[in-house]
């Protein structure tokens, strides 16, 4: 960005860019060189490490190619006015861009796992949350995902349908949500859109839900059952964080 906001200050060059990531030997560096000199080209470099920024000064020298060092210079500058030196560990500002990867891969696998969906990749996720409707499922599961970049998926419980088969012998954490009847009663009236489902609010069609839900629990080796009623959903993924690093 720099050489580029520079370059357009001279109307008869037309710059070709050959970027080289990744640096960390001297022979890789040496390979650039030589490219460089052969292209009569510019060599603009962002060491960290002070070894290397040091043999690449003396090496362009040798050779007579004109090189910029973009981070040496303000390194210099800024340890001086604090009196403090630098850790030079490079990759840092990478390891930024790898973690914002990670979040992104684990919030849109979860995406991609919410609701029963992706049965045939759940076995890569951290996590499995399986409870029956409205048992805030989604929203622990994009928690978990944005806060803990944690890969969850979750699984409906639905009275009379078996879960897919194989999910209860898969080794990530696996969490149960249960809920009070009538709590869950109150919830769905309030999100429910279709006015004709209403066995989907009678209170003895979800006790049946509910302990249908149980009995799948007691098929779940080493299942963590939660109670949702009254927590919310920075409660219910903390207790399930705890656990999971209890398990450790």
């Amino acid at each position: 960005m720099v050489i580029s906001a520079v370059l357009l200050q001279f109307k008869e060059v037309d710059p070709v860019f050959k970027k080289f990531p990744y640096i960390k030997t001297k022979e890789q560096i040496r390979t650039i060189i030589d490219q460089a000199e052969a292209a009569q080209g510019i060599v603009i470099y962002s060491l960290v490490s002070e070894e290397l920024r040091v043999w690449i000064r003396r090496e362009t020298r040798k050779v007579n190619l004109f090189a910029v060092d973009i981070l040496g210079p303000h390194l210099e500058s800024i340890a001086k006015m604090w009196n403090l030196i630098p850790t030079f560990i490079p990759g840092r500002r990478r390891r930024v861009s790898e973690e914002s990867i990670r979040l992104a891969e684990a919030i849109d696998f979860t995406l991609k796992h919410d609701d029963g969906q992706g049965i045939d990749t759940i076995q890569d996720a951290d996590i499995i949350l399986f409870g029956v409707s409205r048992t805030s499922k989604t929203p622990t599961s994009l928690y978990l995902s944005c806060n803990f970049t944690l890969k969850v998926a979750n699984v409906p419980l639905i009275d009379g349908i078996k879960p897919p088969e194989g999910i209860f012998d898969l080794t990530m954490q696996k969490v149960g949500l249960m809920i009070e009847p009538e709590r869950l009663a109150f919830i769905r009236e309030k999100r429910m859109k279709y006015a004709a489902a209403r066995h989907y609010l009678d209170i003895a069609h979800i006790q049946r839900e509910l302990e249908y839900s149980q009995k799948i629990f007691h098929q779940i080796p080493g299942i963590q059952i939660i109670d949702v009623t009254h927590s919310s959903i920075e409660e219910v993924a903390n207790k399930i964080i705890e656990w999971r690093q209890e398990r450790r």
